[in-house]
C-alpha cells in the first residue's frame, strides 16, 4: 500500500470501532482439490487476511460503475465487501474478482447487509437507475437514503454517494422527475446523517468500456473521450451562459470517478459536501 493511501487510512481506522467479522461466504481462489488439508489452510488464510484488512462497503459493486470502485478500493489494499441484488460479480474472468466478498442484498432491506457494516471504515453507493418515476425515486432516493441512514446507525465514519450532474433544463422534471428528486433526497440524507464525512460524487457522462454481455462490450471512450477534451477547452463565454452552460460539463472516465470515489471514502482531509466533475477529473 503507498503512503499517499496510508496515511489517510491509519487516520481513519484511528476514528473506527474494532473491525467485525464478516460470515458470508468468500469467494476464494482456485486451490488444490476440495477436502484436503491444503485447502482448508488456503481458505483459512485468506479469510484471516481479509479481516484483518480495513474493511469498506460497496453498495451497487457489480454494476458499471460500482465494479470499478471495487477493484480500485482493492488496489489500496482495503477488504471489500460488494452489496448487490445478485450477491454475484460482474461478467469478469478478471482474478481481482475472487479477492471480493460479494453478498446478495438489496439496499431497501438493512436486515440484508447490516451485519456487514459493522466495523467498515466507510461506505459508498452507487446504487442508481432509470425506468418509470417511481422506480427512479425508489432506486436514487429510497434505497440509497436507507444505505445512508444504515451506515450512520452503525457508526460508519465516512459514506461516499455517486450522485449525477443535473443540468437545469426546462422541464427536465417532467422527463426525469424521479431520478432528480431521488438523487436530491440522497443528498440531503447525507448532508444530514454524515455531515462532516458524506462526499457526493457529480459526475455527467461516464464513459470507459462497458461490459453488456459475455460476448459484448462497449468502449464508450472512444466517443466520449474527445468530447471531454473538446469541452474541458471549451470558451468560457460558451461554458458559462446560463442554460447552455451547465449542459456542456466534460463527461469523465469510470477510472477517475472510482479513484476520487475511494479517496473521498479514505481519506477523512477530503471536505465533506459536493464533489463536482472538474474536481473529479483531478483522479484521471
Amino acid at each position: 500500500m503507498s503512503l499517499l493511501v496510508a496515511r489517510p487510512l491509519l487516520a481513519l481506522l484511528s476514528q473506527t470501532p474494532a473491525l467485525g467479522l464478516a460470515t458470508t461466504t468468500r469467494l476464494l481462489s482456485s486451490g488444490p482439490a476440495a477436502g484436503t488439508g491444503s485447502s482448508h489452510a488456503t481458505a483459512q488464510d485468506a479469510g484471516s487476511q481479509q479481516s484483518a484488512m480495513p474493511k469498506i462497503v460497496v453498495f451497487g459493486g457489480r454494476g458499471f460503475v460500482g465494479s470499478h470502485i471495487v477493484q480500485e478500493a482493492l488496489t489500496t489494499g482495503l477488504h471489500v465487501v460488494s452489496v448487490s441484488r445478485s450477491g454475484t460479480p460482474p461478467l469478469s474472468k478478471e482474478p481481482w474478482i475472487q479477492q471480493v466478498e460479494w453478498v446478495r442484498g438489496s439496499a431497501l432491506e438493512p436486515r440484508t447487509y447490516e451485519q456487514h457494516l459493522q466495523g467498515a471504515i466507510a461506505a459508498i453507493s452507487a446504487v442508481g437507475a432509470f425506468g418509470s418515476q417511481a422506480d427512479m425515486l425508489k432506486t436514487n432516493g429510497t434505497a440509497n437514503v436507507t444505505a445512508i441512514e444504515e451506515a450512520a446507525k452503525a457508526g460508519v465514519p465516512r459514506f461516499v454517494y455517486i450522485s449525477a450532474h443535473i443540468p437545469p433544463l426546462p422541464g427536465i422534471e417532467l422527463v426525469l422527475g424521479g431520478y432528480v428528486r431521488g438523487k436530491r433526497l440522497s443528498e440531503e440524507a447525507l448532508k444530514k446523517h454524515f455531515p462532516a464525512g458524506g462526499v457526493a460524487l457529480r459526475p455527467g457522462v461516464i464513459y470507459g468500456n462497458r461490459v453488456v454481455s459475455h460476448n459484448l462490450t462497449l468502449p464508450l471512450q472512444y466517443v466520449f473521450q474527445p468530447l471531454e477534451g473538446l469541452l474541458q477547452s471549451a470558451p468560457k463565454a460558451v461554458t458559462s451562459l446560463p442554460i447552455i452552460g451547465p449542459c456542456l460539463v466534460p463527461p469523465v472516465s469510470v477510472q477517475a470517478v472510482a479513484r476520487a470515489a475511494v479517496r473521498a471514502a479514505t481519506d477523512p482531509s477530503i471536505a465533506a459536501g459536493i464533489m463536482d466533475v472538474p474536481e473529479i477529473a483531478k483522479y484521471k
